[in-house]
């Protein structure tokens, strides 16, 4: 597959989750929200694996693959023409992804006690939502 279609591939479904985020009352559905600005974050990291010229990795912790490819790129074993300023912008870029994607399960399935399970729309704050998708979109 041409490495731009695969880029812009994995930007569209992004947007497609970042659209949802849009159309839904976030107070509501706080814990879809979280879900779809996860998979917003996941894509784009994706996307940006890709643009790099790797093929992303079927994980829901792309950001640590472009960790990876970061200190491969420092210590010269990947040839890539990067500018310090972009290598930065990127290494910002995935430490906001780490704070949706170590949100792990709870968006969809709660967080599990001994006693029962808090569902995600009980244990996301509004306020724990907004600082969410403002990582997502920093």
């Amino acid at each position: 597959m041409d490495n731009l279609r695969l880029v812009e591939g994995w930007i569209r479904l992004a947007l497609e989750d970042w659209r949802l985020i849009e159309s839904i009352d976030y107070t509501r559905y706080k814990g879809a929200t979280v879900y779809h600005a996860q998979q917003f974050v996941e894509k784009l990291c994706k996307a940006i694996i890709a643009a790099l010229g790797f093929e992303p990795p079927k994980t829901h912790k792309p950001s640590w693959e472009i960790d990876s490819i970061l200190t491969d790129i420092r210590l010269g074993n990947v040839k890539l023409s990067i500018d310090s300023e972009v290598i930065e912008l990127l290494e910002k870029m995935s430490a906001l992804a780490k704070t949706l994607e170590d949100e792990g399960t709870r968006p969809r399935y709660g967080v599990r006690h001994r006693d029962g399970i808090i569902p995600p729309d009980d244990y996301y704050s509004i306020d724990h939502v907004k600082l969410l998708l403002n990582d997502a979109t920093t």
